[in-house]
């Protein structure tokens, strides 16, 4: 076979750049479907491991690449496809259960060898395209690797409004095998039939796989599972989104709801289940009309601020999260005039006013209510209006709440600007109501009191106590939140609301512990307790001395789910590791990660400069500095991007399309332009200056420009977002491929050994940014990444004195 032209490497760059990005994103959504969510940190890290690991390999071989280059390049790409595919079907019979992996090894054993299987597969492509930079053009070669990353990017999520996430990963690998059948005819017979062969195994393989109704299978410990296996279980409607796949479940006996009263006379009739990725039940309960058939409503603890709201003061309720209308049927048993209500998925608000709109009752479609396809804080600061209740009740599934699934995920709804912005949007005598789970130790629902309590200190309320009411029952806990000070009338009302349910009390003014704790009782009525100590002058020692992080959340460090520090040890060390998966053990498995990829890491860098006999000489260091450098800064500026424009666009799925497909894809027309700009001596220091200057004027200029535009449809924010990132992105993509076109030609093995440096740090860059992230906030981590370039830009100088 002929060394394959640019015309030739180019096009399999591209393609595979998009199978590997495309690929990373859809196993996050496959494995939030069908195991946890916060797995999607290994995926990340195997993903860049195998980019480090190619180039270390690389630069090893590379000599004999150089001889046999059309050989290795192709033996790349048409193996890349095939362990994609063996990746994909493992991971379809992974049964992972994270609460076991404390009581045995099985589960590590199995999820190491499954990831390592994952990362040789992203290491195939890499060494794709670590190849292709040995014989081309560096600037193109990286042109073209951003660009399908790019988008890859773009497409998944376009894909995720069709398909389920199973049909969109085969047609990532089919695509993944295009580059290999378009070399195959460059070469022999023999070429041709290989790849043929591989690609009729691979579609049989999935024709096949696909036949059986059992392959689109969901972890037995997800909470559809459960569900399904009810008499008469059924899938009755699976739509998709690049939000989750909602599926809807009718079965025999389906019921649920939150913070039903023990005695409650009333019974909760049988419902369907609304599932987003296959857990967070929200049940769609049968109404005709008739308000009696839903009485059991007035019997839930979530319900006390439909119940102490004055008849004559029941106008306007705004609800965060509608899902399957519970909320909607509370307000309309109420008898409140005017219903807003917020819904983030758009197959949710079709399925409620179409499909299952007759079951419901055609709650979404009432005269009275008002659907609104919208994020809480967008829809917040675009509103004129204000409410009398503002209600976000039980958000979360319960094992989100009590196994710290969550702790790495941002999240808006829950910060101090938050509270302020649902209180700024209440009437004179208003209700704020959140309700959430009732979760041991406790610790959610703390931080939730905190974080109210500074945020009204810091809209200048001095009696914070005179604003609040609390009441538990054996499941949920309910916050009512006033925004003048709470009248007698409503603490009697409320009183005698908890007192015929047997709910317990937890605050409200002026209350006493011999008030607290009489009905569902706790060892130590640790809520009542925590209340008043964080009400007191000595609440910063409560919330320093208190085993978990119940700091309050902020929009710069909005991690409401993360209660990780180390006072966690102590405690797990006190109860035993069978405590790790019901406290923080999404954040420990982030700081248990990080510690084996720096090993390996500095393995895979120092193995090359062994085996090879190179020296290190001070040429070898500042290429180890510069590269590491600009890996940790890309990633620190792209990270803090993605988690910050979660507020601005409304969504995790859409911040992580346009942030990443559009950093990629405007480094990659950087690199196109790299050779063009600036004299070459001082390329990469004047790029790294301008990085400097842009992302420090995000730094000060960020969130008022949010603020100004957050009221704007999505599509003006997704253009504000890439004219916003476009300049930044142009220039983030010209230091990598110039210092590479140094090397070339003068020292191939540094070459293919920056790629991999540059692999390793961006592993270790990904996970740091995440921590430092929850400890200081994005702020921090975007400063550090100036220093960052900063320093690169005065180690690019020493590359032209060298050269």
């Amino acid at each position: 076979m002929k060394v394959p032209g640019p015309g030739i490497v180019n096009f399999s760059v591209f393609f595979t750049s998009f199978s590997i990005l495309s690929y990373e994103i859809i196993f996050t959504r496959i494995f939030a479907w069908a195991q946890w969510h916060n797995l999607s940190p290994l995926i990340i890290t195997m993903a860049l491991l195998g980019f480090g690991a190619s180039g270390s390999v690389v630069s090893v071989i590379q000599k004999k690449i150089e001889t046999r280059y059309s050989l290795f390049f192709f033996t790349g790409l048409i193996l890349f496809p095939v362990f994609l595919t063996v990746g994909f079907i493992i991971s379809t019979r992974l049964v992972f259960n994270p609460y076991e992996m404390t009581f045995g090894m099985g589960q590590i054993i199995s999820m190491f060898f499954y990831f390592s299987l994952m990362g040789f597969s992203f290491f195939l492509g890499a060494l794709i395209v670590c190849i292709a930079l040995l014989k081309h053009s560096v600037s193109k070669t990286y042109f073209f690797n951003l660009l399908g990353s790019g988008a890859g990017a773009l497409a998944v999520v376009a894909a995720s409004f069709l398909w389920h996430p199973f049909n969109i990963m085969m047609g990532i690998i089919l695509i993944a095998m295009v580059p290999a059948l378009v070399m195959a005819f460059q070469g022999s017979v023999k070429y041709v039939c290989t790849a043929g062969i591989i690609t009729v195994i691979i579609i049989t393989t999935f024709c096949v796989l696909f036949s059986f109704p059992d392959f689109k299978k969901v972890s037995q410990y997800k909470a559809i599972s459960g569900a399904l296996n009810l008499p008469d279980a059924q899938i009755v409607h699976e739509a998709y989104s690049p939000l989750a796949v909602v599926q809807v479940v009718q079965a025999k006996g389906l019921r649920t709801t939150a913070g039903l009263s023990l005695i409650s006379p009333f019974q909760v009739p049988i419902q369907k289940g609304i599932f987003f990725n296959a857990s967070s039940m929200s049940p769609i309960t049968p109404f005709k009309g008739n308000k009696n058939d839903i009485r059991y409503l007035q019997h839930l603890a979530p319900y006390l601020p439909f119940h102490v709201m004055e008849k004559t003061k029941r106008n306007h309720v705004l609800i965060i999260g509608s899902g399957g209308g519970e909320s909607i049927l509370k307000s309309i048993l109420s008898q409140f005039k005017h219903i807003d209500a917020l819904e983030v998925d758009t197959r949710v608000i079709s399925l409620m006013k179409n499909q299952f709109g007759a079951y419901s009752g055609h709650i979404y479609t009432r005269e009275n209510v008002t659907i609104h396809n919208n994020e809480a804080r967008s829809f917040i600061k675009q509103t004129p209006k204000k409410y009398d209740l503002i209600e976000l009740s039980m958000i979360d599934a319960y094992n989100t709440a009590a196994s710290g699934v969550y702790a790495l995920n941002e999240s808006y709804l829950y910060t101090i600007e938050s509270i302020k912005d649902y209180v700024g949007h209440l009437n004179d005598n208003g209700l704020l109501a959140i309700s959430r789970w009732v979760v041991t130790p406790a610790r959610d629902n703390l931080k939730i009191f905190n974080m109210v309590i500074e945020a009204l200190q810091q809209m200048g309320m001095d009696d914070v106590d005179k604003h609040l009411i609390a009441i538990r029952s054996l499941q949920t806990l309910t916050l009512l939140v006033s925004k003048s000070p709470i009248l007698n009338e409503m603490i009697d009302k409320s009183k005698k609301f908890a007192k015929e349910r047997l709910f317990d009390l937890v605050y409200y003014p002026g209350i006493s512990e011999k008030q607290v704790n009489h009905f569902i009782q706790l060892k130590t009525p640790v809520y009542y307790q925590a209340l008043q100590k964080l009400l007191s002058k000595e609440s910063k020692n409560f919330v320093d001395a208190y085993d978990f992080d119940i700091r309050a959340a902020t929009d710069n460090r909005p991690y409401f789910y993360n209660f990780f520090k180390p006072a966690v040890i102590r405690y797990i060390k006190t109860y035993g590791p069978s405590q790790i998966p019901v406290t923080e053990w999404g954040y420990l498995i982030l700081l248990i990660i990080l510690l084996p990829v720096l090993i390996l890491s500095f393995i895979f860098i120092v193995f090359p400069l062994l085996i090879m006999g190179q020296r290190v000489t001070r040429r070898k260091k500042t290429i180890f500095a510069y590269f590491s450098l600009i890996g940790v800064g890309y990633f620190f500026i792209e990270m803090p991007m993605i988690q910050k424009m979660i507020l601005f666009l409304g969504h995790p799925c859409y911040s992580l399309c346009v942030i990443i497909a559009g950093l990629l894809v405007f480094s990659g027309i950087g690199s196109l332009f790299s050779t063009r700009l600036f004299p070459e001596s001082k390329r990469i220091l004047y790029s790294s200056f301008i990085i400097i200057l842009v992302t420090g004027f995000y730094l000060i200029f960020m969130d008022p420009i949010f603020s100004f535009f957050i009221s704007f449809s999505l599509g003006q924010k997704v253009v504000l977002t890439l004219m916003m990132i476009a300049p930044l992105g142009f220039f983030m993509g010209i230091p990598f491929p110039c210092a590479l076109n140094f090397l070339k030609g003068e020292d191939e093995f540094s070459l293919a050994w920056a790629w991999g440096i540059n692999g390793f740090f961006s592993v270790i860059s990904i996970l740091l940014a995440t921590v430092l992230a929850i400890i200081f906030g994005f702020k921090a981590v975007m400063m550090i990444a100036i220093l960052c370039y900063g320093s690169a830009g005065v180690l690019s100088i020493q590359f032209t004195r060298e050269r």
